[in-house]
């Protein structure tokens, strides 16, 4: 009888005949727990990634209408509380997307829009669903751009570690090695805090930028020499990489840690996953393979019981002249890609940190900031690898296009940067990725041109040489003659 009586009184609530959202209020100032006004009648709203059972629970129905509840759920909405945390469905409900009508007057949560946007008043007088801190994204493309910028100058000073050794800086002696790698570090530092005030997706296009400083850093600290083919490499990278800029979208959400590990364990993600670590074994274990049956052997490796006897890779041979650059590249860039994803997931629990919700009290926290040094230390290892036998004006490039690639498809799958890109965004996104990888095949003459010798013609001052010569050694050098 108590239980029949509870839900009468549940239906004439919240089925209470209205034609405004004030006609539900039982206070002036409406909260989430307030009721609104749908299909005139008096309905309790769902914000967009609830959990939902029809779509009039759910606060986009006025702009989806039937079809409000058919978003996909996400496993981190099970961090959510409060509201919607306990229902069994399989359906959430829908965000309004990004340009288009919200409405104002319900609380922020409840207005239409996604978590990542804000209920704002356009140029011409209309609400639409904007970008929270749409500024911010500024930030972290000059630390993004600085940081690509000592990477480079880092990255050319071990270039040139292996021709000289020290070298000398007001009066002091460093090591080139260590110089090099301090401001690489220095750089990645800068890269890495530019996460937390934009999307992986957006950040990682701009490592484009690298490339004009490594055209610039290479012929000056190495002497490597640049041509047209390398100017249009960079030409058409740059292109594509501003393509993916202009389509990007420029805001992000802070996650909690909580819904950083549930997104870890999304069947897209885990799959990705497993993808990577297969490429990486894969490559490892065939350069392992190259190096000890090769000319590029390290001596006592450890991986010297993968030597076969009858099987032996010369330096001019096909595989380390034109394929090892690859194998080495692609082992670093992969890396680079992880190192990239705990970069922006410890990003992300410094700045909810900063927010006031301290992640620093988990130890999972301090667990990535270690996978971050290992993959950073593991990057560096395996690009100095490739540095040590081929230009960096070759190495540089390459590294840039697969990073970009496992990038940006690692944030796409972890993070769903694209989940709220309108169709010509991600025309545009893919057309820019086409673009740079285009741009890729002009560095392919590099390769094919590795080992050839060119000459330069350089005016020597003329020198009088003086030498001690018996003239009997003389005489018989010109009989000799």
């Amino acid at each position: 009888m108590i239980i029949v009586l509870f839900l009468c009184l549940k239906i004439f609530c919240t089925d209470k005949f209205c034609s405004k959202d004030s006609d539900c209020w039982a206070k002036s100032r409406p909260d989430i727990h307030s009721l609104y006004c749908v299909n005139n009648m008096c309905t309790k709203l769902l914000p967009p990634g609830r959990h939902c059972i029809k779509p009039t629970e759910c606060a986009s129905y006025f702009f989806y209408g039937p079809l409000a509840c058919t978003a996909k759920c996400r496993v981190e909405n099970e961090c959510d509380t409060g509201i919607g945390k306990n229902i069994m469905s399989k359906y959430c409900c829908r965000s309004v997307p990004e340009g288009k009508d919200c409405i104002n007057t319900r609380p922020q949560m409840l207005n239409g829009c996604d978590a990542k946007q804000m209920c704002l008043m356009d140029k011409q007088g209309e609400y639409k669903c904007e970008s929270k801190n749409i500024n911010f994204w500024i930030i972290g493309v000059i630390l993004s751009i600085s940081g690509n910028l000592m990477i480079n100058v880092g990255l050319n000073f071990q270039k040139k570690s292996y021709s000289m050794e020290k070298v000398k800086f007001m009066n002091i002696e460093l090591m080139l090695f260590h110089l090099g790698i301090m401001i690489y570090v220095l750089g990645k530092i800068s890269g890495f805090t530019s996460y937390i005030f934009g999307n992986q997706s957006l950040l990682a296009s701009l490592g484009a930028v690298g490339l004009i400083a490594n055209s610039i850093f290479a012929p000056m600290i190495n002497h490597e020499i640049f041509t047209w083919k390398d100017f249009l490499s960079i030409i058409f990278v740059l292109t594509g990489s501003s393509i993916i800029i202009m389509n990007s979208g420029r805001s992000h959400k802070v996650f909690s840690l909580c819904e950083l590990l549930k997104m870890y364990k999304r069947k897209e993600t885990m799959l990705w996953f497993i993808v990577i670590f297969v490429l990486i074994g894969t490559l490892f274990f065939a350069i392992k393979f190259f190096e000890v049956n090769g000319d590029w052997s390290i001596p006592n490796d450890f991986f010297n019981f993968l030597k076969k006897e009858n099987v032996y890779y010369e330096e001019d041979g096909v595989i380390l002249k034109y394929f090892m650059v690859l194998f080495y590249v692609g082992l670093s860039s992969i890396i680079a890609s992880l190192t990239t994803l705990f970069a922006k997931s410890f990003g992300e629990m410094v700045d909810a940190t900063i927010s006031g919700d301290n992640q620093f009290l988990y130890g999972i926290t301090y667990l990535f900031f270690i996978f971050l040094v290992f993959c950073t230390f593991l990057q560096i290892y395996w690009l100095n690898r490739a540095l040590r036998h081929f230009d960096a004006l070759l190495v540089i490039p390459v590294f840039h296009v697969i990073w970009t690639m496992f990038s940006v498809i690692t944030a796409g799958i972890y993070f769903q940067d694209f989940e709220h890109y309108s169709v010509e965004q991600f025309k545009g996104f893919i057309t820019g990725l086409l673009v740079i990888f285009l741009g890729s095949t002009f560095l392919a003459s590099r390769v094919m041109n590795k080992g050839n010798i060119c000459i330069k013609e350089v005016e020597l001052e003329k020198q009088t040489i003086h030498c001690m010569i018996s003239k009997e050694s003389f005489n018989q050098t010109l009989k000799d003659a």
